[in-house]
């Protein structure tokens, strides 16, 4: 009875091939084209749209890139940056950039700092106090669960594939049949390295805050006399800048000779002029 029921789907897939003997062109068991002449093992595997990976949703928690920044003026900027930096380990923060300018007239740090997104807030608050006199601060909140789990899910579905494809790839018998199968794995195994590298970014991004942490410092103005030059120096100096002004005034004279020119003509000619009008009289 066993042999029956066996031998009934095999008589019906036999009825159901082409009368001309010719095979038809193979879907991807997966859902890729360009599979062919594939054994029936193979072409029995799931369609990809139909590996989805199960999710727990109530595992779903919201997840934020939370960022802010600071920028405060400060009497003792010396003293103000060592306490910053003694405060940061207490709340697992550290200084990821540091950039120091310095003018005759400030002194500036500029700090980016990331901290635990759990202890964002303690930290923000303690450096508000610590600051002097705060002239701008704000914080922004970025909503990335709907990405962060779509990613999340998205590679499950990948590594699921990519398992079919190595149980595929084991049950191959021709050549051909492995070698597509190893193009296809290969695409599906660049995609999950595509897909991670950006989940793990986000990740990153998420468990992290950022904290652009600005300070400076106006330094007091100072004459230092030691630099201006003596008396004999000036009096060297003022004869040097008169005979360049001398040097100066002549050249320009000198470049415009045609005006001279048109001048004297000018001359000339009115004289003539009047004489003509002398003897008409």
């Amino acid at each position: 009875m066993k042999s029956l029921f066996l031998l009934i789907p095999t008589m019906f897939f036999l009825m159901c091939e082409s009368p001309s003997g010719e095979e038809r062109p193979m879907e991807d068991p997966t859902g890729y084209s360009d599979f062919s002449e594939m054994t029936p093992e193979l072409k029995s595997a799931p369609r990809a749209e139909s590996i989805q990976a199960t999710e727990d949703a109530t595992a779903i928690t919201k997840k934020n890139i939370k960022t802010g920044g600071m920028t405060f003026k400060s009497d003792d900027i010396d003293a103000d940056y060592k306490k910053i930096l003694a405060l940061l380990p207490g709340f697992k923060a550290y200084v990821e950039n540091e950039n120091q300018t310095k003018s005759e007239q400030r002194i500036q740090y500029d700090l980016t700092i990331r901290v635990p997104s759990d202890r964002y807030d303690s930290l923000y608050n303690s450096l508000s106090n610590l600051a002097g006199r705060v002239e701008h601060k704000y914080t922004n909140v970025q909503d990335v669960t709907e990405r962060y789990y779509d990613l999340q899910t998205r590679i499950k579905n990948k590594q699921v594939l990519e398992q079919r494809y190595i149980e595929l790839l084991a049950k191959a018998a021709e050549v051909k049949d492995m070698l597509e199968i190893e193009r296809q794995l290969n695409e599906v195994r660049t995609e999950i390295e595509s897909l991670q590298g950006q989940f793990n970014y986000l990740s990153q991004q998420v468990s992290l805050s950022t904290l652009q942490l600005s300070f400076y410092e106006i330094l007091p103005y100072t004459y230092e006399d030691s630099q201006r030059p003596g008396f004999g120096n000036r009096i060297l100096s003022a004869l040097s800048n008169g005979w360049k002004g001398l040097q100066v005034f002549v050249l320009g004279l000198v470049t415009i000779w045609p005006l001279y020119v048109l001048v004297a003509f000018g001359i000339l000619l009115f004289i003539v002029i009047r004489k003509q009008v002398k003897k008409r009289r």
